[in-house]
Formats: C-alpha cells, sequence, structure tokens
C-alpha cells in the first residue's frame, strides 16, 4: 500500500505552524475596528468650563496586541485618569444611571455628594455624574464582527497554505 503526497502534506503542515503572524495583524486590525469605535462612543464635553480638557479621552485610546502564555491578546484601552469615571459614572448620579456599562465589572460609587474647586478658585457641590459608557459598547457592538474578521484571516490564510482546498 502506499500513500501519495505526503511531502506536500507535510510541507502544508509546517507552513501551518507560522500562522502566528496572521493572527497577530488580524488581531491589530480588529483592535483597531474597536477603538474606532470607541472613540466615536466618547461623549463630547459642551459645559460651561473651560478647563476641562475637550478632545483629551478621544485621544487617549489606544490599542495594544500581545502574546502571553500561548495566547494572542488584543486589548483597547484608554490612558486618561478620567477614563473610568465617564464609562462607569461617579457617585450617586453615577450608581443610579448606568446602563451600557460592563455588567462583568463591579463598580462602587461614594453614596455622598462631594464640593470640589474649580482653578479659579469657586467651589461647586456634586453628586456625581452618569455613566457614558464609550468601551464597553464599542466591543459589545463588534464582538460577532470582530470573531467573523479572525475566523475569516484565518480561513483565508489556511487556504493560501493548502493551496484553495
Amino acid at each position: 500500500m502506499a500513500v501519495n503526497g505526503v511531502q506536500s502534506l507535510m510541507g502544508k503542515i509546517k507552513r501551518m505552524q507560522n500562522i502566528e503572524p496572521t493572527i497577530m495583524a488580524s488581531m491589530r486590525d480588529q483592535t483597531e475596528l474597536v477603538r474606532g469605535a470607541a472613540v466615536l462612543n466618547v461623549p463630547t464635553y459642551n459645559g460651561p468650563w473651560p478647563f476641562v480638557p475637550r478632545g483629551e479621552l478621544k485621544r487617549s485610546i489606544h490599542t495594544m496586541v500581545k502574546k502571553e502564555e500561548g495566547s494572542i491578546i488584543g486589548c483597547v484601552y484608554s490612558n486618561a485618569k478620567h477614563a473610568a469615571f465617564v464609562e462607569f459614572g461617579t457617585g450617586p448620579v453615577g450608581e443610579a444611571n448606568h446602563a451600557g456599562t460592563s455588567p462583568n465589572v463591579n463598580v462602587t460609587h461614594v453614596q455622598e455628594g462631594w464640593v470640589w474647586q474649580d482653578p479659579e478658585g469657586d467651589f461647586h457641590y456634586t453628586k456625581g455624574q452618569p455613566a457614558h459608557p464609550f468601551m464597553y459598547p464599542a466591543l459589545k457592538n463588534l464582538e460577532e464582527k470582530v470573531a467573523e474578521n479572525i475566523a475569516k484571516d484565518v480561513k483565508d490564510y489556511m487556504r493560501e497554505v493548502g493551496g484553495n482546498q
């Protein structure tokens, strides 16, 4: 009994071991897709205080793709100090108004209002702000699309390596 095509099959299997760069590139593309949606979701401040930074939160949203313990991990994150306050809200107002935030994140809000001082020296009392989720909805709304895109990229690579089979 003879088996034909073993060398060709072994070559294809060996080339399949080089799929990691394809997955890394696909993950980079998908994190950029989610980052773009998160940027679009960031609320625009139109309030009266000129000292509130405008556009800082949008500019602070970045991506990172890394290999860790045999997995390829894509991350979309913000390094702005106030990002979590916007995403989850603050104080009793944020606790009462947090629709659209991740159900997997347990946030503890302070239960009383507080006084804060603006740069001009004036004092203000607040009970917080409602949540304005931008990060979680970006991922949740694109979850299926991201999975489909990665699967397509992997299938395309397999077709390329396997000779359109």
